[in-house]
């Protein structure tokens, strides 16, 4: 009877043993990149353009990202209305959604009513960034909903 499990846990060993590995070989890789970002960043900054270039360029590419963003959001509201019967339900991904077009519509007006450049909008806009990344990928991995269509975390009644 003992023999029938042996098979199972060996196959759970030789998976996690597989996670690990995945794991600490996506570390390895993030640290190289990191490692040669940082031993080469002065030659990787003599070749940029003025900082109020990299400045405009930003600001660009935020404004249209917004109207792009922005279309997108009625479009789905639209479509939310027809398939659900409501435009906006509080979904964690809707939320979210909101968070990232109030971050950068505070962005854009700090930046044409105050005057918003340099260091300050530029980290605003890589915490934006992030922000954006985890609404469009963490919030469907870590987050249940109407928008969430597959999760990080095993549960203890899925089968392998």
């Amino acid at each position: 009877m003992a023999l029938c499990f042996v098979p199972v846990a060996f196959r759970q060993r030789v998976q996690e043993a597989r996670r690990q590995l995945l794991g600490r070989s996506t570390a390895a890789i993030s640290a190289l990149i990191a490692a040669g970002i940082l031993l080469g960043r002065k030659r990787i900054a003599a070749r940029l353009p003025a900082y109020e270039v990299l400045d405009d360029v930003m600001y660009k590419s935020i404004a249209v990202g917004f109207a792009f963003f922005t279309i997108a959001t009625v479009l789905g509201a639209l479509w939310a209305a027809e398939a659900w019967g409501g435009y906006w339900s509080w979904d964690p991904k809707e939320t979210w959604a909101l968070i990232v077009w109030l971050n950068y519509a505070a962005w854009l007006h700090m930046r044409l009513m105050k005057g918003l450049r340099g260091t300050v909008a530029a980290w605003w806009a890589l915490g934006g960034l992030a922000v954006t990344t985890f609404a469009f990928l963490g919030v469907n991995m870590f987050l249940s909903g109407l928008h969430s269509y597959g999760d990080l975390v095993a549960r203890p009644d899925s089968r392998e």
